[in-house]
């Protein structure tokens, strides 16, 4: 009985496995171009990548929040001073994934007045394609669309503001 058991249990762990691995491997990398996409602002208007954002600075910063996460908000005051510090050196995109996008989101940007555009992904499907699966995460890309960096998670030793800094010329 248990000699019939494993090989079923091996194949049901694999098939539970596989789709989370080829998720990983096709995931966007430092050094490929950010894939084009299209979500919607706060406006409910679309913003595409390509059209709207890739181009517009020397760096663009695509970070990943959730208006619940304190650590989301740690970081996103720090990118708000760094773009501040670095006025049309750093397009700054605020990709929220809260599940009631701009009912939740709309009130956060009027109290906080950050410097970034916000951008609405109530289903997660742009992080995913970085391969992320939590808030906060964060890309850093050059004025071409070529990621440069990527960073999944918070640490508190790791700041935002030191990562951007390598990167600005």
């Amino acid at each position: 009985m248990r000699r019939r058991f494993l090989p079923l249990l091996a194949f049901l762990l694999l098939s539970i496995a596989s789709p989370a691995l080829a998720a990983e491997s096709s995931a966007a990398r430092v050094g490929q171009q950010v894939p084009e996409f299209s979500l919607n602002g706060l406006d409910g208007q679309p913003v595409s990548f390509r059209k709207d954002i890739r181009g517009k600075a020397p760096l663009t910063v695509i970070f990943f929040m959730t208006t619940a996460c304190s650590a989301c908000l740690e970081e996103i005051r720090e990118i708000h001073d760094f773009v501040s510090k670095h006025r049309g050196k750093v397009e700054a995109l605020a990709v929220a994934v809260d599940l009631r996008g701009a009912q939740t989101v709309g009130p956060y940007q009027q109290s906080n007045r950050f410097r970034v555009k916000y951008l609405l992904d109530p289903k997660f499907s742009l992080p995913r394609v970085f391969g992320f699966h939590y808030t906060p995460s964060l890309v850093v890309a050059d004025a071409g669309g070529v990621i440069l960096h990527k960073k999944g998670g918070y640490a508190p030793n790791e700041r935002v503001s030191e990562i951007l800094r390598t990167f600005i010329r």
